[in-house]
């Protein structure tokens, strides 16, 4: 399965991805008093949605596909059995956000 790989050291921070036929942009950040990581999302450098809470087992942008956001699903998940939390010690060691064609 293909994932997104988040680069903890880095956050904040922004990188490219291409979804479908759109190239997005992607921001990262992490709120340290809840545990748990926002994503922004941009297309063409326009923000589209801002600060949507990475939630264990929820697609990204969920009941928001009236906006102009990648129609393929982004799930985060644990294949691993270890967690069921998409918080800083689980993302990207057990848990990886899945790109769900």
């Amino acid at each position: 399965m293909k994932y997104i790989s988040i680069e903890k050291g880095q956050i904040p921070y922004e990188f490219e991805l291409v979804l479908g036929d759109s190239t997005f942009q992607f921001e990262i950040n992490y709120n340290s008093l809840g545990d748990f990581f926002t994503v922004t999302l941009f297309k063409d450098h326009v923000r589209i949605i801002d600060s949507y809470k990475v939630v264990y087992n929820v697609p990204l942008f969920e009941n928001l596909g009236y906006l102009d956001i990648p129609k393929i699903i982004i799930k985060p998940l644990d294949t691993t059995g270890n967690t069921q939390a998409a918080n800083y010690d689980s993302l990207n060691e057990d848990v990886f956000l899945y790109v769900l064609d």
